[in-house]
């Protein structure tokens, strides 16, 4: 006889909420890609309208479809309500602050004043956002309303700013800014980010003076919010001994990670285990459901009937779990998992059972609904992928374990967590590789050790904080609380030495691939419905179908010469990805003490493009800003050669790129003038310059020439005036070009006219420049120059990375955004 029966067939007639919750974010999808309020309204009204016509007109029918048109008006008014609430979040016309800062660009000397919107979060700067009620600049003020994100630089001083709380009233003065864009195709877009989260702008504070307490919050909340945290801060630092383990349950308690090592996050991210730090339906469930059994027994020495007591322990059960979530944030996930246990609760205490799918319908309908935006949060997707994937999946898989596996305790507990783990990687699976490119495949194991150890760990931190009035038992809590913290950081970081290496790399870029991954574990929770899972999965593969002919129809399979000159600040790194998919890297940016383009920006696009392999590396001069990044590069991929201009490099940061590569078997090739790079045969790469001994490093820059069909690409570095005339005394004919890089970053000491007027008529002249630079580049003059060509002159500076595209007949630009 089995253990425990096999799960049941998984059936969405019986859990509306689900559904429903299904139709309104295909409908919020929908929303985003047809933005129309009155359209989407009037279409969902003529649903309702169609229905209960026909339920009218069929009403003495024994034998009609009124239960599919029933549901198909309910879907249609389900999508139609997602796509409303989108369409008018995105038609929502930019007011107040937002308004203010499209208007004025990035403003110096702008005071805000308002109230602290969320806890800050500190680290290399303090951020916080701000709900604003007025704003001034040159002596006049006025009411202004909407969000700003604040961040107030620390810098290398360690500036002191006031300790600020949620709701105290503040004043900032600094520079105020539009929403950022992303400044290379591989970055966050975290502009996105801020006004899903109902931020209008940002405003950059640059030091302590900009930053002024004004008042303390007058709301209660706040107040017992305060008072909470800082009890909990007090009672951790007087019952937990170690401050490593006092971190690790500030982050559990409060989500508050600020005080974990960064070297300890990479590697609860290298292993898979960050979902523990986030205080999700582990940390409410163990709140909540701990409290609501304590109560029965509590409440019953008092004599109270049976009925009573089970409503006003689920009352003050619901009280405290809504105070934590306030405590902790109200994080989707901590949102999630209250209206869950909160649905469970009440549930039990009306006698009727609450079923776990049907909660998280409910759950995602009142999250999306208030936010429609939320569904592209990926906290919304992991939290609810995870969630879904653990009730639907985890018994699936117990049950494909043979019984007798499964008959002790042991193996029942080592199984199921192991099933557990299984479904969650499964169910986080596509947000994780379409957002961050990476699935932690080492967590399947760690999870079954470090789950348990956290909910200990949790445990033990909240007796600790409960009971601090009794210190001898706070203190063996605390202790206990210690061991299984310091338990659990071992198991992290060991499985971070030992198993990091397990992590599948690539990210999903096709919208069509993830929606189809998405179905796909859909048609895995029907598994015991053969026919709705056939159907799924014959959609899913519909789906990924469907984007295949787009891309196709697109043009993404035809050979062309993609060049993307990435933003690296005031440097250069332009990456060449050839009609037969071999890679040129022209130098990696800067690094210097305060950054390291190459890790910043060159490394994560390669990761994102899926690029695991560069067919050359050509640093044009041994200038930081050039080979800045370089070091980096050739630790990170593997290189199949680095090509230099042969001049002697002086400088360490040169010293330690040529040691990197040997140490990494990459033959070096020294170039000149009359060279040519063989990479593709589709493509033919001459070196013009440098011809020998030059007067400067810039001077001996490489100056590349790319050919490709009828187009011409013309590199020029940091070549100045006597590296431009060797080149144009050598090679005039050859400089008409369609694209030019207009040397040294836009200097007057390049460009010169001669070298200008033997470009031709380019199409495009890029500027690589940074938006504020000591220098004050580009200059006008030779921007001018260009310009007189006729040509589009496009500095990152403005247009963050530059893309161009040729098919070997004309160069066009990619709007990559």
């Amino acid at each position: 006889m089995p253990l425990a029966p096999p799960p049941p067939p998984l059936r969405l007639s019986t859990r509306p909420a689900l559904a429903i919750a299904g139709g309104v974010a295909v409908g919020i999808g929908l929303g985003a890609l047809a933005p129309s309020v009155i359209g989407w309204a009037l279409a969902g009204a003529a649903a309702a309208i169609g229905a209960s016509g026909y339920v009218v007109a069929t009403r003495r029918r024994l034998v009609t479809l009124r239960p599919l048109v029933m549901t198909l008006a309910v879907a249609t008014a389900a999508s139609a309500l997602g796509a409303v609430r989108q369409s008018a979040w995105l038609a929502n016309p930019p007011a107040g602050v937002e308004a203010l800062a499209s208007a004025w660009g990035e403003a110096d000397g702008v005071t805000v004043w308002g109230r602290v919107a969320e806890p800050p979060e500190r680290s290399w700067a303090v951020r916080f956002a701000v709900d604003v009620d007025s704003v001034g600049r040159g002596g006049v003020r006025g009411a202004i309303r909407g969000r700003v994100q604040a961040t107030l630089r620390v810098g290398d001083a360690g500036a002191v700013y006031p300790a600020l709380r949620t709701g105290d009233r503040v004043r900032l003065d600094g520079r105020l800014a539009p929403l950022p864009r992303p400044r290379n195709p591989a970055a966050m877009d975290y502009g996105a980010y801020l006004r899903r989260q109902g931020v209008g702008a940002v405003l950059d504070v640059r030091d302590e003076t900009g930053a002024r307490f004004l008042a303390p919050s007058r709301r209660l909340a706040d107040r017992a919010t305060w008072a909470i945290r800082s009890r909990v801060r007090r009672a951790l630092e007087a019952s937990v001994p170690a401050a490593e383990s006092r971190a690790l349950l500030l982050a559990l308690i409060l989500a508050d990670r600020t005080a974990i090592e960064a070297g300890t996050l990479e590697a609860f991210r290298a292993t898979g285990l960050m979902h523990l730090l986030a205080v999700s339906g582990l940390h409410v469930g163990l709140v909540g459901l701990a409290l609501y059994v304590i109560l029965k027994p509590v409440l019953g020495r008092f004599r109270i009937r049976r009925r009573r007591i089970e409503v006003g322990r689920a009352a003050v059960t619901l009280a405290v779990l809504a105070m934590y979530v306030a405590v902790a944030g109200a994080s989707v996930s901590t949102v999630r998992a209250f209206v869950m246990v909160a649905l469970l609760i009440v549930g039990r205490t009306l006698e009727r059972p609450a079923d776990s799918l049907n909660a998280l319908g409910l759950a995602a309908i009142a999250l999306l609904v208030h936010r429609p935006a939320a569904l592209f949060d990926v906290g919304f997707q992991l939290s609810f992928g995870a969630v879904a994937a653990l009730v639907t999946l985890t018994p699936l898989l117990t049950a494909t374990v043979p019984e007798r596996w499964r008959q002790s305790r042991a193996g029942a507990f080592l199984i199921g967590s192991l099933a557990t783990s299984v479904a969650a990687t499964l169910g986080t699976a596509p947000a994780l590789l379409a957002h961050f490119g990476r699935l932690p495949i080492g967590g399947l194991v760690l999870n079954v050790p470090a789950i348990p150890l956290t909910a200990m760990t949790l445990g033990s931190g909240l007796g600790a904080v409960v009971l601090a009035p009794m210190p001898p038992l706070a203190a063996a809590l605390g202790a206990f609380s210690d061991a299984t913290a310091r338990a659990l950081l071992w198991v992290t970081e060991t499985g971070a030495d030992t198993l990091g290496w397990a992590t599948y790399a690539g990210f999903l870029e096709s919208r069509s691939v993830v929606l189809a991954s998405v179905l796909a574990l859909v048609a895995l929770a029907l598994w015991r419905r053969p026919i709705a899972r056939n159907r799924v999965a014959i959609a899913a593969g519909a789906v990924a179908a469907i984007g295949l002919w787009i891309g196709i129809a697109r043009g993404d399979a035809t050979p062309r010469l993609d060049v993307l000159f990435l933003d690296v600040g005031q440097g250069d790194a332009a990456l060449l990805a050839t009609p037969g998919g071999r890679h040129v890297l022209v130098d990696a940016g800067l690094r210097s003490m305060y950054v390291d383009e190459g890790a910043r920006v060159v490394v994560p696009h390669l990761e994102r493009a899926g690029i695991d392999r560069l067919d050359a590396l050509v640093l044009t001069h041994a200038d930081a800003d050039h080979i800045g990044g370089a070091a980096t590069v050739l630790r990170s991929v593997p290189v199949g050669r680095l090509v230099v201009n042969g001049q002697p490099g002086e400088t360490d940061l040169w010293h330690e790129v040529i040691a990197v590569a040997d140490s990494a078997g990459v033959p070096v090739q020294p170039v000149s003038a009359g060279d040519t790079l063989a990479v593709d045969p589709t493509l033919r790469i001459r070196v013009l310059g440098p011809g020998g001994p030059m007067p400067s490093p810039n001077d001996a820059s490489i100056v590349l020439r790319i050919e490709h069909g009828r187009t011409r690409w013309l590199l020029t570095g940091d070549a100045e005036a006597a590296g431009e005339a060797a080149v144009v005394d050598r090679f005039g004919d050859w400089l008409a070009s369609d694209v030019v890089t207009v040397g040294h970053h836009g200097s007057r000491t390049s460009s010169a006219p001669a070298v200008v007027a033997a470009a031709g008529r380019p199409a495009f002249a890029v500027v690589s420049v940074a938006q504020r630079n000591r220098y004050g580049l580009p200059d006008e003059e030779p921007l001018g120059r260009w310009l007189a060509t006729g040509a589009e002159v496009l500095q990152t500076a403005n247009e963050g990375a530059i893309w161009l595209r040729s098919d070997g007949e004309r160069v066009t630009r990619v709007d990559w955004r």
